[in-house]
């Protein structure tokens, strides 16, 4: 089973929710991508390659980063994590145009189906630390009904000034 937490966040509203969540669990920041079968960490959410800002991550905690399962992506030359078998939490962050916010979320997996079609539940620690980022994130956020997702401040301003919330 799945859980998630959908938000609209503008660009300071990230770097507050990335700071609580640093403070209160301090995971590791995970690139969505490596060029090995090993994890790439990065710094921050507001990271930036070949001039595109990446909106695509993952969370960890230190104690799981050898858990980690890993897919190849052979014709784009990428290894990628298993969000389904892997003790991550998922991290898309809202991409803004100035006139456009699409909607991010985190999400993780309580288990997975493994080789044999057994349901194979995720490690209790881990379970426990990631409904403590989504209870964090829903803590600091507020409930927007007419958007079903929970709201930051800055975006809460953009879309009185009129920016369009989208989905995808």
């Amino acid at each position: 089973m799945g859980r998630q937490l959908v938000f609209y966040l503008g660009p300071s509203d990230m770097e507050e929710l990335e700071a609580r969540l640093k403070n209160l669990e301090d995971p590791l920041i995970l690139h969505s991508r490596s060029p090995e079968p090993k994890p790439r960490i990065v710094e921050s959410t507001d990271f930036k390659e070949n001039g595109r800002r990446w909106l695509y991550f993952y969370l960890v905690r230190p104690d799981d980063v050898s858990a980690i399962d890993f897919e190849e992506v052979p014709e784009q030359r990428y290894w990628s994590m298993d969000v389904l078998s892997s003790p991550v939490v998922e991290l898309t962050t809202c991409y803004f145009d100035g006139k456009v916010l699409k909607r991010g979320r985190l999400y993780y997996t309580e288990g997975s189906y493994g080789d044999d079609d057994h349901w194979v539940e995720k490690p209790e620690a881990f379970k426990s630390w990631a409904k403590r980022l989504l209870s964090a994130a829903r803590k600091t956020l507020k409930l927007d009904r007419d958007v079903s997702a929970y709201v930051g401040p800055e975006a809460m301003a953009l879309k009185a000034k009129g920016v369009e919330f989208t989905a995808l």
